[in-house]
């Protein structure tokens, strides 16, 4: 079995002060787009696991990698052993604001689910999801969809809207960001709206000035490159361009394919440069698993 692990990025990011259980509260919007990494799974007499690539641990075993934590808490909600030989090939930089480490381990449980035919309860599913990190439980869902609380409670939005007629060009600069570090650096809340609100709000936006990431500011003081990133992609002819999650990934959203192809071959030269389409929810689960 082939599984797709896609990435994210947040169309709009607010953080607010911290909860009683140590996290912010958010809001933020994700969209789901084709760059991925790859997840082959095969039958084995026992589990096994390897990681290449994505420039960082390639330990053939790593309990702490979220792949085997997926595996592992699988195995738990399953009652299961898995006995198979999973290779993770990253592909999504890490410590990019994409997601990658999530998608990789939603993934892992959609497709061990496929793979030994067990359908977990959705609530002991969704208990998994959000053990294993905030970002996860989108993955389970994908498309274009708000997150709210720690980003776990996840709504899925109408995948016509028009981020999916928009193409990403996704910048990589030569630094990560750690998330923890990140949220340390905020320091005041812009969270005034629930749920509904805040979605109303994006939805009639439609690309302008009213979206923004609330790390940008504190993110940008310390990493000017990212800022100059963010102004090179407007003028090349971004209509928004911002910082995705904490970063470090900085993208440009553009009105087509040609626009993002001529801006990326603009950029190259100096940044490492991605183009990337919006996966709809139906196209994001017909290209996830693949046997």
């Amino acid at each position: 079995m082939l599984l797709r692990a896609f990435a994210k990025i947040n169309i709009d990011l607010r953080v607010g002060e911290k909860r009683p259980d140590g996290y912010h509260e958010i809001r933020t919007i994700n969209q789901t787009n084709d760059w991925f990494d790859e997840i082959h799974i095969e039958r084995s007499g026992r589990f096994q696991f390897t990681v290449t690539g994505g420039g960082g641990d390639e330990s053939n075993f790593v309990e702490s990698n979220l792949v085997v934590r997926a595996v592992r808490g699988f195995e738990s909600a399953a009652g299961i052993a898995v006995a198979a030989n999973i290779r993770l090939t990253k592909h999504i930089p890490i410590g990019a604001g994409l997601g990658g480490g999530s998608s990789d381990a939603a993934v892992t449980i959609l497709g061990l689910q496929r793979f030994f035919d067990v359908s977990l309860p959705a609530r002991s599913l969704w208990d998994l999801l959000r053990s294993l990190g905030s970002d996860v439980p989108f993955f389970a869902i994908g498309g274009c969809a708000a997150g709210i609380g720690r980003g776990d409670e996840v709504y899925p939005l109408n995948d016509d809207i028009s981020e999916l007629n928009h193409s990403f060009v996704l910048v990589t600069p030569r630094v990560s960001i750690a998330t923890a570090e990140a949220y340390s650096w905020l320091t005041n809340s812009r969270i005034s709206n629930n749920i509904e609100g805040f979605c109303a709000q994006f939805l009639s936006a439609h690309g302008r000035a009213e979206r923004m990431n609330d790390f940008e500011l504190p993110v940008f003081m310390r990493y000017g490159e990212l800022s100059q990133i963010r102004d090179e992609l407007l003028k090349v002819g971004a209509f928004h361009a911002a910082l995705s999650g904490s970063g470090s990934v900085v993208f440009g959203q553009f009105r087509t394919k040609k626009d993002a192809d001529l801006a990326a071959s603009s950029l190259s030269p100096r940044y490492s440069v991605k183009v990337a389409n919006p996966l709809g929810r139906l196209e994001y689960f017909m290209r996830m698993i693949e046997t």
